[in-house]
């Protein structure tokens, strides 16, 4: 009778028809259990302590030498450290991205803050004024659902995120044409201000997926604000220079649209130096991150929560009902001339960024949904500010006051949004979340436009913006009593854009980490905080 095998695999004495080299041994065993987790060298410990193979006894390779390898039950092994170059190359491209992000917001300040003033230097009335304002962000949101196809398209995010900032430069050649000519067509300017604005937008996931892997999350929160604040310096200088060289050409050419053509110019120029500067950044795909498994749009739908999306559907249509004519009743009604309405409109630019840090303080005491309810009820009293103001010193009030509530409100909406998302598909929900306010804001703005065709004024247009605003917070009050928080969101804001009367447009730049496996009341779950 052959004696038993070793249950470590070593040579003991077998019958003649099997005995095989001991590299056939391994090999064959290999095939057997199929595992890098077995091995045929001899343990460190007692065969007694470790789990061993069921088909051949082989125990554990934790505790041995390297051995053969195969890939069914190999388990994933966690990604080195960068190493120094890696860090370096870190340390290189964070200082490119804030150079690009310097850049964009020169391109900004001279370009799409005066969209509004170039319209109303054309002639547009309420309804083009409203298309105008409305038509791109929904375009733009819906073209974030392209992302991820455009990702794998392009071999990776940096090409991508190249090559929408390039067309967004050049889509200001269409707007220097049409400054130049004095075209006062519609269709044109609409075209343009889509290719513009969904160019941007489309990128955004991209974008955000890669500033994930660049940014560690201990310094995402020092970063951007650092960015932000630079971006702000920025677009700050380029809107108030812009706003005084429009005031000066109409003093002395008697129309603004030739400097409307130059700074067009500039700020294509601006652009393409922000492209180059992300060309300069590394890929950096040295990241810990995985990247989660995409899920279809019904999927989604299904999974995620959508009372906070709800929310700010509704919010945006209240505020869509006034946002585009700021511009125009400053400019018309109030009688400003483009310099002074460049210094009014930057200050909800001044609060909004003043005012992020204010709220991160204040959120480690405050949990976000009282946080977005208060925010909400100060934006629903803004326009009725500007429905009662006589003087330019209330408005002035008005625009700090919506500075802070809107820096408020994006930071505790970001942090809910990704809250509410599933696990997987967060790209999805967030685009899909869009999509939705994109769609409100164009109904609610094309109804303030009829509206104001047919005889209403801009206070009727306040007032029902206020009501608006204020019936969007019962869409949030059964949310204060109870909720899950199903995640807790590190959020890091990037400066994307800039309106009237809102201040800085934000993206989000964030890591979701998942929960313990608990149910968790409102009280016991992991607060969501911006880091």
């Amino acid at each position: 009778m052959a004696s038993k095998r070793s249950p470590i695999g070593s040579s003991a004495t077998q019958p003649p028809n099997r005995a095989r080299r001991p590299t056939q041994v391994r090999r064959l065993r290999a095939v057997r259990h199929g595992s890098a987790r077995f091995s045929t060298r001899s343990p460190i410990t007692s065969p007694g302590q470790q789990e061993a193979c069921p088909h051949c006894g082989d125990l554990p390779a934790e505790k041995f030498a390297p051995a053969t390898r195969t890939r069914q039950h190999e388990r994933p092994r966690p990604m080195r450290s960068p190493s120094p170059s890696h860090a370096l190359e870190r340390r290189s491209a964070l200082r490119w991205s804030v150079l690009d992000g310097v850049f964009y917001s020169l391109m900004m300040g001279a370009s799409e803050t005066y969209f509004g003033a170039l319209a109303v230097e054309l002639g547009h009335q309420a309804l083009a004024l409203s298309l105008l304002a409305t038509v791109p962000i929904l375009a733009g949101a819906l073209s974030q659902l392209l992302a991820p196809r455009m990702v794998r398209l392009f071999g990776g995010e940096k090409r991508y995120v190249i090559c929408g900032a390039v067309v967004q430069a050049l889509s200001h050649v269409g707007l220097f044409a049409v400054a130049s000519a004095g075209y006062t067509g519609l269709g044109a300017l609409l075209a343009i201000k889509t290719l513009y604005w969904s160019s941007n937008a489309a990128i955004a996931p991209a974008w955000n997926a890669w500033m994930v892997r660049l940014v560690p999350p201990k310094l995402r929160a020092s970063y951007f604000a650092r960015r932000n604040f630079l971006t702000h310096v920025g677009l700050l200088f380029s809107f108030v220079i812009a706003g005084a060289l429009l005031e000066v050409g109409r003093d002395r050419l008697h129309s603004a649209l030739p400097v409307f053509a130059g700074l067009y110019a500039v700020a294509a120029v601006a652009r393409l130096i922000s492209a180059a500067c992300i060309g300069r950044q590394s890929a950096f795909r040295h990241s810990r991150i995985p990247i989660g498994p995409r899920r279809p749009l019904r999927w989604v739908v299904r999974h995620a929560r959508w009372r906070v999306a709800a929310f700010m559907a509704a919010l945006l249509f209240g505020t869509q009902l006034a946002m585009p004519f700021f511009t125009p009743y400053m400019l018309e009604e109030l009688g400003l001339d483009l310099f002074g309405y460049a210094l009014l409109s930057s200050l909800a630019i001044v609060a909004k960024g003043a005012a992020f840090p204010l709220w991160r303080r204040a959120r480690k005491g405050i949990r976000p949904l009282p946080t977005l309810a208060l925010c909400g009820f100060v934006i629903a009293v803004v326009p009725l500010l500007w429905w009662r103001a006589e003087s330019v010193a209330l408005l002035v009030v008005a625009q700090f006051l919506g500075g802070i509530a809107w820096a408020g409100y994006d930071l505790t909406s970001v942090e809910l949004l990704f809250g509410d998302a599933p696990e997987e598909g967060g790209v999805e929900f967030f685009a899909l979340a869009n999509s939705l306010s994109g769609l409100t804001q164009l109904v609610g703005a094309v109804l303030a436009g009829w509206a104001l065709q047919a005889g209403a004024t801009y206070d009727h247009v306040f007032v029902g913006s206020a009501v608006g605003r204020a019936l969007a917070l019962f869409a949030l009050l059964p949310l204060l009593q109870v909720r899950d928080q199903l995640r807790r969101v590190r959020v890091g804001v990037s400066f994307i854009g800039a309106r009237v009367a809102a201040g800085g447009v934000i993206s989000p730049v964030m890591r979701i980490i998942p929960r313990r496996k608990r149910v968790a009341s409102m009280d016991s779950a992991p607060r969501a905080g911006a880091e």
